[in-house]
């Protein structure tokens, strides 16, 4: 099967020798393609492991990775059993093609779209172009995007469900956010993974706010110094803590994106009013705009 699917103004195109099951969370992201950039994932058969005598730079669960001659190899293992299922290797210099060795069945190992980008180190790819993914719930509202974020439970679907009800927010991602800058402003963008909340837009839309969620027993809200922004922030970007590079890259876009985007606190009930209460700090920031 060969597929192009765009995300994030990228075109990843698959190319596979065999069938796999398109997730309907992709379905809106094989529209509106153009030629910003291609990127190309090659799915190759191969009948046993070669030995890779290169150095380990991590190795937890079910995920080994090499520092290969062109860049990182990931090799991806059974969960239950030391057996490699295949090896993702970068082969070009300027981040557009990579090749995926696989070695056992890929109806067991590689059956749905949302499996074979899981292999395909999307984050990885992402920070090459300047784009990080936030764990966060996002919304837009009046044309912008104001990101609720959180660790798992804390309520971020809740608060862009109550905006949804009692504001007309529009919900684009439940779960993630991809970010970075476009034509020098820094932008939300939908991507096809969305946890549990089934909630995936191919939508993108300046920022507005990002929002760090707590939850209280009494609604309040306080504007984040910079310092204090980046910590929350951080703590829920997902970062390749391996790879140097990624992890300087992510603390600049995210230093770079705290000069120009205000971070609150929200601590709050699940309530019209904590709704409320934010709506009114930000728009008391629009006012002063």
């Amino acid at each position: 099967m060969n597929n192009i699917y765009n995300i994030i103004d990228i075109n990843f195109l698959i190319e596979a020798p065999f069938q796999y099951k398109e997730d309907e969370c992709f379905d809106e992201y094989k529209e509106n393609l153009i030629r910003h950039k291609n990127i190309k994932i090659k799915f190759i058969k191969y009948k046993t492991q070669p030995k890779l005598e290169l150095p380990i730079l991590y190795d937890k669960d079910y995920i080994r990775v090499y520092k290969g001659e062109k860049g990182f190899i990931r090799e991806y293992r059974g969960v239950f059993e030391n057996i490699s299922h295949g090896c993702l290797f970068e082969l070009s210099d300027d981040n557009t093609y990579y090749e995926y060795h696989y070695y056992t069945n890929p109806k067991e190992t590689l059956p749905t779209i949302s499996n074979i980008f899981e292999k395909s180190g999307f984050e990885h790819i992402l920070y090459k172009e300047n784009t990080f993914i936030l764990h966060s719930s996002y919304i837009k509202y009046k044309n912008k995007a104001i990101l609720f974020s959180a660790p798992s439970g804390t309520g971020k679907s809740t608060q862009a469900n109550l905006w949804e009800k009692y504001m007309g927010a529009e919900i684009i991602n439940g779960d993630r956010t991809a970010i970075n800058v476009n034509n020098g402003r820094w932008c939300a963008y939908g991507i096809p993974f969305a946890g549990s909340s089934n909630i995936y837009k191919n939508v993108t839309t300046p920022i507005k706010s990002i929002v760090i969620l707590r939850q209280s027993k009494e609604n309040s809200i306080r504007k984040l110094n910079k310092l204090e922004a980046f910590k929350y922030i951080y703590s829920e970007t997902t970062v390749n803590t391996w790879n140097k590079d990624y992890v300087n890259t992510i603390i600049n876009l995210i230093m770079d994106m705290l000069e120009y985007i205000d971070v609150y606190m929200l601590s709050c009930r699940p309530d019209k009013e904590a709704v409320d209460l934010l709506k009114r700090e930000i728009e008391g920031d629009e006012s002063n705009e």
